[in-house]
């Protein structure tokens, strides 16, 4: 009997699975910091130009809205799943800022609040 043993195919094929589970953790764990970087840029822009972002096509702003926040659960079922702190990133699945959409038919962005410093 060999001091090390040589795994059977079958345990060879369990750790290829388990290889392949990992690569498509961590490749599904960058689309989560993707998404969130890209979230986090498209919020940031000033709210004259979010406003008229949204409000050029309300119809398509919604469907991507939809389409984001269907994407973003994906990505965060399949990470929840495979339980790693390592794979701790999620997806955004709403905007990014406080946004109502008015009887207009327009969208309202609310404004970040204003930071202020009182001297002593």
């Amino acid at each position: 009997m060999p001091l090390i043993p040589t795994p059977n195919q079958l345990q060879q094929d369990a750790s290829l699975l388990d290889n392949l589970i990992l690569q498509t953790a961590e490749a599904t764990h960058h689309l989560a910091a993707t998404i969130a970087r890209c979230n986090a840029e498209f919020w940031g822009l000033p709210d004259e130009r979010l406003a008229a972002i949204l409000n050029a096509d309300v119809e398509r702003t919604q469907a991507v809205f939809a389409a984001n926040s269907a994407l973003g659960s994906a990505v965060n079922a399949s990470l929840d799943e495979i339980d790693s702190p390592a794979l701790s990133c999620r997806a955004p699945v709403t905007p990014g800022r406080e946004i109502s959409l008015g009887l207009d038919g327009k969208f309202t962005i609310t404004p970040h609040p204003i930071e202020t410093t009182i001297e002593p």
